[in-house]
């Protein structure tokens, strides 16, 4: 019951803290590689690719799983939700263009700044908007996430402070 998904909600969570990292690495090394070819990589070129591959990925996954056949079933028997579907890619297709763009012009550290923020603020977006409940453990998590990002930025300020008056 309970615990069960408090667990499996830590386990997520978890998982996605490691994927940013590896993200952020992976971005890295790309941006490095790229520049030392002379190629300044563009949003839309990280967009593009990384959807594409999500999409292959998602269709070997559904047809190895039996899913397609139901998928278009469930579809073809409640075509009202074919626009909800097209309205959920149109967010999130513009949610990426911004992603997509803080990758391609600033560094790792921005980008994982910003995507956190959005986890938070869609967390608390949930709760106030919607009337989810969040338990002490869930709020001294929210508390601690924007304890780092304020530390972040507070580091940040603080170097290019020194950096102005040594220049």
């Amino acid at each position: 019951g309970s615990v069960e998904n408090s667990s499996l909600g830590v386990i997520f969570i978890i998982l996605s803290l490691v994927l940013d990292g590896v993200t952020a690495g992976f971005q890295k090394r790309l941006k490095a590689e790229t520049a030392k070819a002379g190629v300044k990589p563009k949003p839309y070129d990280f967009m593009f690719w990384t959807n594409f591959f999500m999409c292959i990925t998602a269709a070997v996954i559904a047809g190895a799983l039996g899913e397609v056949q139901s998928g278009i079933a469930f579809c073809t028997t409640n075509p009202e939700i074919l626009s909800k579907i097209i309205k959920f890619a149109l967010c999130s297709a513009v949610g990426q263009s911004f992603i997509f763009y803080t990758m391609a012009n600033f560094d790792p550290l921005i980008l994982s700044t910003v995507t956190t923020t959005r986890k938070i603020f869609s967390v608390l977006l949930s709760i106030f908007l919607k009337g989810h409940s969040l338990s002490t453990m869930g709020w001294s998590g929210i508390a601690l996430a924007c304890g780092g990002i304020l530390s972040e930025l507070a580091e940040k300020q603080a170097k290019s402070r020194a950096k102005s008056k040594s220049g």
